[in-house]
């Protein structure tokens, strides 16, 4: 037997891989819906960012995209159901691994196409002509080449190009037919009526390119898709860097500069080059044209990695019994190694030849923190993407700059960073010394987040491995902690994970030395929480995200990084840099903050950043009796506390509600200020408070008096006066159930609710008070905030 005929085997890019004229991709009815998720869609498109990133620096970078299975089907009348035989592909691949990156990519590139072909409508017809002509011409090189990677070309019908890849028994390819009724897997369905919408644009019809099915996961996946395609469209405008990524992609000039334009377009353009180059050096903001230039060259650049630098393995076996050898062989070698683990053998050869071994050293006391840190964890999605993410926080603390989180690139970086980087002195080999405490730099890092991003009842604590500090401090530094947490301001963790570790090791020195109570590296953690939290609330309750993670990666770089030392990680230095930046910004000054805070600070804009100014503006504060409806601030000690990690997490104050319904009920529209509904004004922060879950979903959309009964019997202690409100209920035609009234009144924390309820049932909740109220707490929220940054 000749074993070399078994399995035919090739490296693919692609382009290549997808351009196999009228072939066409069925997905045999044994395998599983299409099912990648978020996490395999930023996997893909992190690897293509950081792929381009990396193709600036060296010309021999590609992606390795796995394996695929895939079988010649030789019966095409009994095997292919349903079937129009007048629509049938030249050559049909049944996909026996490899369906899932198959469909995505499919899915990709039409968002591509999309994105492509709208920036090249809205280029100017007028503008420099023959300049724009060749860009229009690269245009429609890769929208062809785009085209290729979702359908194929049947050279008859209509249209006569079909969806790449359908599903056995749901789709059939069709000559003449209704998409709906041919097409009704998710993912050939949306891909039938994309190709649709392209015809029409080659018939010079209107375009209206199609939206998934709602609720499905392809409908959410291309919902990501285009998230990291903005990213790529808008990275000449440094916006995008933002609180949900760390992730850059490069500008168009550096692209031009720096890749060789035969990656870009099919020949030499050197009047395009020159206009992209001349955006580099522009004061002012880029026209409009500028901008779309640069937008489609880092499309270009995108388009080109995924076509021609990202590569398959492809198998072909000779049946479909190989096949399925093949595929479960492949499948069942074991779990991949995280970079982290190829890491170790490598330190742990270092510490056996240079000194008395790694066994019992502090080499492996640090390292045991950072295994410690994927302990428990169930597959290898889940290691893969907490390795990811701890080593994104560690290389930005490291040297202000995020590794890659392609597996190859990481490994790379830890090696070379540990073995000729590490030291001190520029261009010296590092000591051990120095190789072990960059080992115990990870370990810290891995130790913060083991116990603050993802240990929640240790935050719920209070942190209870720091010692020495008054409690009130720690609870609300644990406050903070859960905020900036669940806001999802990653970039926090930088700069707070060099006050931990700082803060953890000096408390270690303490302990061993026993030398008295010298907490004041402990107390700069927790006064650090504040600080970031101020920061952050100053500048996302008055301004977009943009730029805001660049904030972090130039104090790293420039002062707070490891490599920088620790000599500037001081709470005196990190209010003077953050400060300045805001000052920066335009919103230091309270009536410049202000100004745009009463507009910017909305559910609809920033939920996490109201429910802390909610919380904020109520710790402490009491009712304003002559301004009914407003609270002001009280003395120390006037409401019980909720500046606590413990309120934060409470069901007390669940949710944010809605005073004036987001969408009150047509028989009480009447009964709302209409005004308040015009421009969405009852989004303000003015219009919310906190509630617990039950009792939000219970008031909800009711209305004023309803809703005021509700809040009376919140902020109500005394147990006669709460028998007598069932009787005003009812009075004013109220019904409460008794489960209802059993929640209200099991609801321990109600201060914030008293200056609402003061109002009045025959109050009015309108826009003027909304407004009022909007100001009033942007003052509170300053004066406290400000106090935390000076």
């Amino acid at each position: 037997m000749d074993i070399s005929r078994v399995f035919q085997t090739s490296s693919d890019s692609i382009s290549y891989f997808f351009t196999q004229g009228g072939t066409g991709y069925y997905i045999p009815l044994y395998q599983r819906e299409y099912s990648w998720d978020d996490e395999n869609i930023e996997q893909l498109m992190d690897d293509i960012f950081s792929g381009v990133s990396e193709l600036l620096n060296s010309q021999d970078t590609i992606h390795f995209m796995g394996t695929i299975i895939i079988v010649m089907e030789q019966d095409i009348p009994n095997n292919i159901k349903p079937q129009d035989p007048k629509a049938i592909p030249s050559l049909i691949y049944n996909v026996i691994d490899g369906q899932q990156r198959i469909s995505t990519i499919a899915l990709l590139a039409c968002c591509l196409y999309q994105k492509i072909y709208e920036l090249k409508e809205k280029l100017p017809q007028e503008y420099q002509t023959h300049e724009l002509d060749g860009l229009r011409e690269a245009v429609d090189t890769y929208l062809t080449n785009l085209q290729e990677l979702f359908s194929f070309d049947l050279m008859r019908g209509s249209p006569k190009r079909k969806p790449i890849i359908i599903r056995g028994s749901l789709d059939g390819w069709t000559l003449n037919g209704k998409e709906n009724e041919h097409y009704k897997s998710d993912v050939s369905h949306y891909l039938a009526y994309f190709i649709k919408a392209i015809d029409s644009i080659n018939y010079q019809q209107s375009c209206d390119f199609p939206k998934p099915n709602k609720r499905s996961l392809v409908e959410k996946n291309i919902k990501t898709i285009q998230e990291f395609l903005k990213k790529a469209t808008n990275s000449h405008k440094n916006e995008y860097a933002d609180e949900n990524e760390y992730a850059d992609y490069p500008p168009a000039w550096d692209i031009v500069e720096k890749i060789d334009q035969s990656e870009l377009w099919s020949y030499a353009r050197q009047e395009l080059v020159e206009i992209v180059d001349n955006c580099k050096n522009v004061e002012a903001e880029l026209d409009r044209t500028q901008k779309l230039i640069c937008s489609l060259v880092q499309l270009f650049a995108f388009s080109n990695y995924l076509l021609n630098r990202c590569c398959f393995t492809v198998i072909k076996p000779v049946s479909q019994v190989r096949a399925f050898d093949m595929f479960q062989s492949l499948n069942a070698t074991g779990t991949p190694l995280t970079a982290i683990e190829t890491f170790k053998p490598l330190v742990v050869n270092v510490v056996d030849s240079e000194s008395e071994g790694f066994k019992n050293s502090t080499f492996e006391k640090y390292f045991t923190a950072i295994e410690n840190l994927m302990k428990n964890l169930q597959s290898a999605s889940q290691k893969n993407k907490r390795t990811n993410e701890y080593l994104t926080i560690f290389s930005l603390t490291y040297e202000g700059k995020s590794v890659s989180k392609q597996f190859s690139n990481q490994r790379k970086w830890l090696m070379e960073k540990f073995q000729k980087f590490c030291s001190e002195t520029e261009k010296k080999t590092p000591s051990l010394e120095e190789k072990e405490n960059f080992i115990h730099q990870m370990g810290d890092i891995a130790t913060y987040c083991k116990n603050i991003i993802y240990y929640q009842s240790n935050l719920k604590k209070c942190l209870p491995e720091i010692h020495g500090i008054d409690e009130s401090q720690k609870k609300l530094g644990a406050f903070c902690l859960l905020y900036l947490r669940d806001a999802n301001h990653k970039m926090a963790h930088t700069i707070l994970s060099r006050f931990y570790s700082i803060a953890i090791r000096k408390q270690a020195n303490l302990e061993e030395n026993e030398e008295g109570n010298q907490f004041n590296n402990q107390n700069d953690f927790f006064t650090a929480c504040k600080v970031i939290a101020a920061f952050f609330t100053l500048w996302r309750s008055a301004l977009p995200n943009t730029g805001l993670d660049n904030v972090y990666r130039k104090l790293l770089q420039e002062k707070m990084s490891w490599k920088k030392g620790n000599s500037q990680v001081t709470v005196e230095a990190l209010k003077q840099y953050l400060n300045s930046s805001l000052t920066e910004k335009g919103i230091r000054e309270k009536g410049d903050w202000k100004n745009k805070a009463i507009n910017y600070l909305r559910y609809d804009n920033v939920q996490k950043v109201c429910r802390f100014a909610l919380f904020i503006t109520a710790h402490e504060t009491i009712i304003d009796s002559s301004h009914p409806g407003l609270m002001k601030i009280g003395t120390p000690g006037s409401s019980t506390s909720y500046l606590e990690s413990t309120q934060w997490l409470s069901e007390d104050f669940k949710t944010i509600e809605h005073i004036a319904p987001q969408k009150p009920r047509l028989s009480h529209d009447s009964e709302w200020d209409s005004n308040l509904y015009e421009n969405e004004d009852y989004e303000q922060i003015g219009n919310l408070t906190l509630l617990p879950t039950d009792i939000n979903a219970s008031a909800s959309n009711k209305n004023w008096i309803e809703k005021w009964i509700y809040y009376q019997h919140l902020a109500e202690t005394d147990p006669q006066k709460l028998n007598n409100l069932r009787n005003d209920a009812k009075n004013y035609g109220v019904e409460l159930k008794d489960e209802t009234i059993q929640i209200l009144q099991n609801t321990s924390h109600k201060h914030h609710i008293l200056p609402i309820v003061q109002l009045g049932a025959d109050g009015q909740w309108n826009k003027n008070l909304v407004e009022e109220r909007t100001k009033r707490i942007c003052d509170i929220l300053w004066e406290r905030m400000d106090n935390w940054l000076t």
